[in-house]
C-alpha cells in the first residue's frame, strides 16, 4: 500500500483520511504469530482512534473550505467581476450542490448578466434548500418579471406575501406584474401600498402609477402623480424622466382640446409676384414682378368626442388675406370651410375631410372648390406611420375663361406616404408621393401629374425648431396647346425652409424661405420665383 492514502465519502461530501502508517503498523502485527490476540485488540482499537480523529478532523474542517470557495465567488460578485464570479461559483455548486449561498449568488451574477433563464433555475433551486435565502425570492420574483412570465410572477409574489417576506419590495414588484399584465387598478393599488411600507419607493412607486394612469388615458391624475416626484426630488434622474412626460401630457392635452385658434401675421418679400416666365421676350407687356406684401392668416377649429369613444368630429373656419403694398392688385381674400369626421381605433386613424374653399383676387371671384378626402393613418411601429389616401375635388373659376383656357373641373388624386418619428416623437422624416388626375373644360388644362417629397422636422432645442420639404413635380398634358401647337410637359422643383422660435408660451417667431423653379418646354410658362418671410404666429 506504499505511500498510498485511502479517502471515504459520506453523503455530506465530507471527506477524511486513514494514516498509511497506522495502517501499515496493523498490518504488521497482525501478520506476527508471536503477538497475542490482547496486543493485536489494542493496536487495532489504536488504529480505530487515529482514524476517527482524521474523520472528525476533516469533517470539521471541510465546511470552512466550502466557505472560502463561495466567498471567493461572492467577493468577485460584488466587484463586478461576474465571469471570474460565474467560474468560481459555479464550480462550487458542482462541488457542493445542496449549498443554498451558492445556488443563490451564481443565481444573481446570471440575473446581473442578464442570462434570466439560467437565473432562475439557480434562484427556485435555491429556495428548495435549507436554510432559505429570503432575498432569493425577491429576486426570482423580478427575474420572472423580466422573462414576461406573468403568471408564474404571481404565484411566488403570493408566496411573499403569505410569508411576510421584504413585503415592501413584494409590493413593488406586484405592481410592475400587474403594470405589464394591463390590470392597471391593481397596479396603481400595490404600488400605494408598496411606497406606504417603504418610503424609499416612493418615487419608483409614483412614477409608475403615472404610467399606469397613461395607459388608462386619464392624464390629469398622471400629471399629479409625475409632478409629485418633481417636488420631491427635482434634481433626480427619475424627476427628469417625469418632467418629459409632463411636457407630453401638456402636449396631448392641448392635442385634446376641443376648441383651437392660431393667429399669423407675416411681412414677405415676392421677386416674382405674377409669375413672370424666364423668356421675358414673351411677355415684353409685364412691368416690374417683384413686390413685398402683408400676410394675415387666421384659423380656429371645434372638434367634438365623446370620452372612450373612438369617433370624433371636427369643423373649422379659416381665413387669408393678402395686401400687395405697391403692386397694386393681386390682393387676394381666402375663406376656407371645414367638416371633418374621423375615426381611431388602436394603431388605425381614419378621418374624411370635407372642405370648400372660396378665393377673391382684386376685390373679384376667382375660384370656388369643393374636395372630400379619405386619410388612413397606420401605426407601424411606436416610431413609424404609414399612410394612404385618395382625394376628389371640384374647381370653379368664375371668371369668363379664353377659348381652351377653361380650368373648370375635376381632380382625382391618390397618396402614399411615410413617416419615420424620432426624438420623442418631437422630430419626424416625411417621404410622399401622389398621383393626380385633372379633368377640365379646356384642353389645354387636362393633365396627369406625379408629386415626389421630402420633408422633415427636427426640435434643436426646447423652443427653437427647423424644418424643410423638398419637392419634384411633372404634368404631362394631354392635348396640343391650341395656341402653342405643341404637347406641354411640365417639372417643377421647389424647396422650403423654416425656423422656429418660441419665445412666449404658444406664440413662435418664424422665418421661412421658398423656392420654385418650373421648367416647360413652352416656354411662357417657364418661370422661377424666390419667397422669404417672417411672422409671428400665435397658437392656443
Amino acid at each position: 500500500m506504499g505511500g498510498r492514502r485511502f479517502f471515504f465519502i459520506i453523503k455530506r461530501k465530507v471527506r477524511y483520511e486513514v494514516s498509511p502508517h497506522a495502517v501499515k503498523s496493523v498490518w504488521t502485527l497482525i501478520k506476527t504469530k508471536t503477538v497475542d490476540g490482547i496486543r493485536i485488540l489494542t493496536v487495532v482499537f489504536a488504529g480505530l482512534l487515529i482514524s476517527l480523529g482524521a474523520f472528525f478532523y476533516h469533517a470539521t474542517a471541510a465546511p470552512d473550505d466550502v466557505q472560502e470557495e463561495i466567498k471567493r465567488g461572492i467577493y468577485q460578485f460584488r466587484q463586478e467581476n461576474f465571469d471570474e464570479a460565474l467560474e468560481i461559483l459555479s464550480a462550487a455548486r458542482q462541488s457542493y450542490p445542496d449549498n443554498p449561498l451558492a445556488a443563490y449568488y451564481l443565481g444573481l451574477t446570471y440575473k446581473r448578466m442578464e442570462d434570466y433563464v439560467n437565473a432562475r433555475k439557480e434562484l427556485e433551486a435555491s429556495l428548495e434548500m435549507t436554510p432559505k435565502i429570503k432575498g432569493a425570492l425577491i429576486e426570482l420574483i423580478d427575474v420572472l418579471y423580466r422573462l414576461g412570465q406573468l403568471e408564474d410572477a404571481k404565484k411566488w409574489i403570493r408566496v411573499a406575501e403569505t410569508e411576510g417576506i421584504r413585503p415592501a419590495q413584494a409590493a413593488f414588484l406586484k405592481g410592475l406584474t400587474l403594470l405589464k399584465d394591463e390590470q392597471y387598478d391593481e397596479a396603481i393599488e400595490s404600488f400605494r401600498n408598496a411606497k406606504g411600507l417603504d418610503e424609499t419607493l416612493a418615487q419608483p412607486s409614483n412614477y409608475h402609477i403615472g404610467i399606469a394612469y397613461l395607459k388608462q388615458q386619464k392624464f390629469d391624475k398622471a400629471r399629479q402623480a409625475f409632478d409629485q416626484i418633481v417636488s420631491i426630488s427635482p434634481d433626480t434622474d427619475i424627476a427628469a424622466y417625469a418632467n418629459k412626460y409632463i411636457e407630453a401630457i401638456d402636449r396631448k392635452a392641448e392635442g385634446q382640446r376641443p376648441f383651437h385658434f392660431s393667429a399669423r401675421f407675416a411681412f414677405e418679400y415676392d421677386d416674382n409676384v405674377v409669375l413672370k416666365p424666364g423668356n421675358t421676350s414673351l411677355v415684353s407687356e409685364v412691368g416690374e414682378e417683384s413686390d413685398t406684401r402683408e400676410v394675415y392668416d387666421f384659423t380656429t377649429d371645434y372638434t367634438l368626442r365623446e370620452q372612450n369613444s373612438p369617433w370624433s368630429l371636427k369643423s373649422g373656419y379659416g381665413l387669408r388675406f393678402s395686401k400687395q403694398n405697391d403692386l397694386g392688385r393681386y390682393d387676394y381674400l381666402t375663406n376656407a370651410i371645414l367638416l371633418q369626421p374621423s375615426w381611431g381605433s388602436g394603431r388605425l386613424m381614419s378621418s374624411l375631410p370635407a372642405r370648400y374653399t372660396h378665393n377673391i383676387v382684386d376685390g373679384k371671384n376667382y375660384v370656388q372648390s369643393v374636395s372630400v378626402s379619405s386619410v388612413n393613418n397606420y401605426l407601424v411601429t411606436p416610431s413609424h406611420m404609414a399612410q394612404a389616401g385618395v382625394t376628389y375635388q371640384y374647381d370653379d373659376y368664375m371668371r369668363p375663361p379664353y377659348g381652351e383656357e377653361s380650368r373648370t373641373g375635376n381632380e382625382f388624386t391618390g397618396t402614399l406616404a411615410w413617416y419615420w418619428f424620432f426624438l420623442n416623437n418631437q422630430g419626424f422624416l416625411n417621404l410622399r408621393y401622389s398621383a393626380g388626375k385633372d379633368w377640365t373644360h379646356g384642353n389645354n388644362w387636362e393633365n396627369f401629374g406625379n408629386r415626389f417629397s421630402l420633408g422633415w422636422l427636427v426640435p434643436f432645442w426646447k423652443r427653437f425648431k427647423a424644418s424643410a420639404n423638398a419637392e419634384f413635380y411633372t404634368q404631362e398634358y394631354d392635348h396640343t396647346h391650341s395656341f402653342f401647337f405643341q404637347q406641354r410637359r411640365d417639372k417643377t422643383y421647389s424647396l422650403s425652409s423654416l425656423l422656429s422660435y418660441e419665445f412666449l408660451k404658444n406664440t413662435e417667431l418664424q422665418f421661412q424661405y421658398t423656392y420654385i423653379n418650373s421648367q416647360s418646354n413652352v416656354s411662357i410658362y417657364d418661370y422661377s420665383r424666390h419667397v422669404l418671410s417672417s411672422a409671428v404666429q400665435y397658437k392656443f
